[in-house]
């Protein structure tokens, strides 16, 4: 397609906070001709919008606006280009530029999704509370649906919903989950009512039989350290794991909820040389809870080199094999 000729593009993480933020955006009138997307952890994504780039607008969610910036700064000096960002990680100084209008907080208990609710206030806020239940945040998704007054049947889809949207975006291949976020997302955009897409998209009830069955082999796994207040797991070199790391962290620290959490796997194919981290700070008891003297979980996150995140919940993309009792041994100082 000629970009010149492109209105809008939306460029999203393709877990169910991206997912949904973007839809959002697409069911308040704003109708993207190019979507841009990938798993969870491809979230360097401006650098894939094709050129020519010209009078377009594009709207970002949920990936880290510093992780981007090499993609962002040649964007910004283009006078046809347009760029509105909605995003809950660490964004580092944002450019000054009038091309962008952004909509970034980096908190404990928000997602991007509840940031682009608050930007468009008729939207649905069921849609938001599915969002924030498919990324850790429940207590979020909870008040909304409150105000709703709906029934437990109906909070109960949308939390199941949100959470194997989310489950489905991890994965280091296309081969590892069943459903492309592309094709979720092009979905999506058939469906004015959640509980309608939940109902009838088709994606859940193989997504919730993959689930259960990764579930049954999460529970074998055991800690690899622990102590009174920090448990680092290693997961196995298989697609379940590639699969569940995410759910899997989410899942220890809820039922964990004052103890800190590192879920390691090693990257498919690299034969012991990098390894995946998911960390996971105590939802009591932390700096974003109140109390100044214990990290956040992206403060751990970015003393390594591929390291980033948000307060509760970051991670290391490629941690080398040679920095991993380096690792261990800090998130055990910070944590313990």
């Amino acid at each position: 397609m000629n970009q010149s000729q492109v209105s809008a593009c939306f460029i999203f993480n393709g877990d169910a906070d991206g997912l949904i933020s973007q839809h959002l955006v697409e069911l308040s009138g704003v109708h993207p001709s190019v979507r841009i997307t990938g798993l969870k952890r491809e979230i360097m994504l401006l650098e894939r919008l094709p050129p020519p780039v010209e009078a377009i607008d594009i709207y970002v969610f949920d990936i880290s606006l510093e992780a981007n910036r090499r993609g962002l700064l040649p964007l910004l000096e283009k006078p046809g280009v347009r760029i509105t960002w909605f995003d809950h990680h660490e964004a580092g100084v944002l450019p000054g530029s009038p091309r962008l209008k952004a909509h970034i907080f980096n908190g404990r208990g928000t997602c991007t999704a509840l940031l682009v609710h608050a930007a468009f206030p008729g939207s649905d806020p069921r849609w938001a509370a599915m969002a924030a239940f498919g990324d850790n945040v429940p207590e979020a998704g909870e008040a909304l649906l409150r105000s709703l007054g709906i029934d437990e049947a109906e909070a109960a889809s949308l939390r199941e919903a949100g959470e194997l949207l989310n489950y489905n975006a991890y994965g280091e291949t296309a081969e590892d989950v069943l459903f492309q976020p592309l094709e979720v997302a092009e979905r999506l955009s058939f469906f004015a009512d959640p509980l309608e897409f939940i109902r009838a998209c088709g994606f859940f009830e193989p997504l919730r039989r993959q689930f259960q069955q990764d579930e049954t082999e999460s529970r074998k796994v055991l800690p690899r350290q622990e102590t009174g207040s920090a448990k680092i797991y290693l997961l196995p070199d298989s697609p379940w794991a590639r699969r569940f790391g995410g759910t899997f962290a989410n899942r220890i620290s809820r039922e964990n909820p004052a103890c800190a959490l590192a879920v390691l796997h090693p990257l498919r194919g690299t034969h012991d040389g990098f390894y995946k981290v998911s960390i996971r700070a105590p939802r009591v008891g932390t700096r974003a809870g109140g109390k100044a003297d214990v990290p956040l979980a992206s403060d751990l996150a970015r003393e390594f080199s591929t390291g980033g995140g948000r307060a509760l919940a970051a991670g290391i993309n490629r941690l080398p094999a040679d920095e991993l009792p380096v690792f261990e041994k800090r998130f055990l100082e910070v944590y313990s």
